[in-house]
């Protein structure tokens, strides 16, 4: 076996430090944890990303997780949701709507800051395809804008009942609604007329 060797190198110490106290929790010795950090950046840059690029990848697939999403394929998904639309339209609404109303509930009651805005912020993230997602929040209430040339008009009016859900959890009532192929518009008043949330 050839021998490896070792070239040394420049770091600051506080990183240092931490490093080799996160390589002592895993049972790593400084030099292997050092080497398997310069491994994942090199394969990250070879794959056209950077590393900060992969560990954002890797924080939005565990967002997606934490959320209760599931990844899967885009062209399964459309088409799954048009063939639910054309044989229970009005059910295929319902749990859509009650899925918006579930995950207001969940990011409300996880501890979140800002539970409305996590919530609009993760559906943007999770709308990959989509060429605008716009939310707008005044104190007369929310307005949402997505754009997203895959979308049906059947999966459009999905996705405006699951928006449509989530924001009746947040005390929010629908006052405008334009859906079409590619298209959500939606505007919404606060239930009881007060300030936003």
């Amino acid at each position: 076996m050839a021998r490896i060797r070792r070239k040394t190198f420049v770091a600051r110490e506080d990183l240092l430090n931490r490093m080799s106290e996160l390589a002592k929790d895993r049972g790593y010795t400084l030099y292997d944890m050092v080497n398997e950090i310069f491994e994942f950046a090199i394969k990250a840059y070879l794959d056209g990303a950077t590393l900060f690029k992969a560990l954002e990848a890797l924080e939005e697939l565990n967002a997606i997780r934490k959320a209760g999403f599931t990844p899967c394929m885009e062209r399964l998904w459309y088409e799954m949701a048009e063939i639910a639309f054309r044989e229970a339209k009005d059910e295929a609404l319902k749990c859509w709507f009650e899925a918006g109303a579930w995950l207001a509930k969940l990011y409300e009651t996880s501890g979140r800051h800002d539970p409305l805005g996590e919530l609009m912020k993760d559906l943007k993230r999770f709308t990959w395809k989509a060429s605008e997602f716009d939310v707008k929040r005044g104190e007369s209430g929310v307005s949402v804008r997505i754009l997203n040339p895959r979308f049906t008009e059947n999966y459009a009016m999905m996705m405006a009942a699951l928006l449509e859900g989530a924001l009746e959890a947040f005390g929010y009532k629908v006052t405008g609604r334009e859906v079409g192929s590619g298209s959500i518009r939606l505007e919404f008043a606060r239930k009881d007329g007060d300030g936003q949330r």
